[in-house]
């Protein structure tokens, strides 16, 4: 499941320096039940075509959801890259890889265990992923005071995640150039498996403490 947006300006005379933002969680599905039908609905439910404002009530709601489940978090990744080429090469790398995984989900999901695709049919995990490219200009700093006051030590913790997801609330989506949420597996019923999470293709994924 997928919403995504890239507004026209992407490539446009706007166009200043570009910020990528990227926060990929796993979530213990079992934590809390009903969250996964929760995000999974707030994402269906979002329109491709939202104005600045309903994008920030978008993105303050799910990420109110997601932070309520912080310590429910058990494996992820995060990263900001402010130069623009690498930010923007970032973004569509991020993106098209994630849609080129939802596109076998048919294949990978289900009670049939098809080792091509996954090692379980066990449903422990779902993946939520954020992408976000912004023009750097001054309204970034509050989310960047925060980002970097985090210490290198810290970077893979259920309340970094926590902090780095709260941040996003600063932000002004009159600057955003594209934005994409995901969820894995796309529907309310199926997860990933302990084996397949911590396995080929998933294992840039940090444990978190």
């Amino acid at each position: 499941m997928t919403r995504r947006n890239f507004f026209s300006n992407l490539f446009g005379s706007r166009r200043g320096e570009s910020v990528f933002i990227g926060i990929q969680v796993a979530i213990n599905a079992f934590g809390d039940e009903g969250l996964r039908s929760k995000v999974h609905r707030m994402i269906e439910e979002s329109a491709d075509d939202e104005t600045p404002e309903e994008k920030r009530r978008f993105y303050k709601r799910l990420v109110a959801t997601l932070v309520e489940n912080q310590h429910f978090f058990e494996y992820g990744y995060w990263d900001v890259i402010s130069e623009t080429d690498a930010a923007e090469a970032e973004f569509e790398n991020w993106v098209t890889e994630i849609e080129a995984s939802i596109a076998t989900e048919e294949e990978e999901m289900g009670e049939r265990v098809n080792e091509m695709y996954r090692f379980s049919s066990a449903k422990y995990y779902v993946v939520i992923t954020l992408c976000l490219l912004f023009e750097d200009n001054r309204s970034l700093d509050p989310f960047f005071e925060v980002v970097d006051s985090i210490p290198e030590s810290e970077h893979w913790t259920q309340k970094t995640f926590g902090r780095v997801l709260a941040a996003l609330n600063y932000l002004d989506f009159e600057f955003c150039l594209g934005d994409a949420a995901f969820i894995m597996p796309g529907n309310e019923e199926d997860g990933i498996s302990m084996e397949d999470i911590t396995g080929e293709g998933w294992d840039y994924l940090r444990s978190l403490s």
